[in-house]
């Protein structure tokens, strides 16, 4: 087991002072999260090969057409060699 200490949301302090205004990025310390959403933005999270989690900022309409274009990738992957997909 690890010695690290769980990070426990019920237990997170806010990390800005009263009245703090602005666009912020703050580290990503949840769990595990593969995608989070705000209200006009949304965050993607992706582990590098030197296993560090990085957060990519895009909006709604960028995360949509990302979603669109990994799926026909997919599709055309699945593909057999040299045949066509439906």
């Amino acid at each position: 087991m690890s010695d690290e200490k769980r990070f426990l949301p019920g237990q997170a302090v806010d990390p800005f002072p009263p009245g703090t205004t602005g666009d912020f990025l703050l580290p990503i310390s949840l769990p595990a999260p593969e995608l989070m959403m705000g209200e006009g933005l949304a965050v993607i999270v992706l582990t590098t090969v030197e296993d560090q989690r990085v957060g990519i900022p895009m909006g709604h309409q960028a995360l949509s057409d990302l979603h669109k274009i990994i799926g026909e990738a997919l599709r055309l992957l699945r593909a057999p060699e040299g045949g066509s997909v439906q």
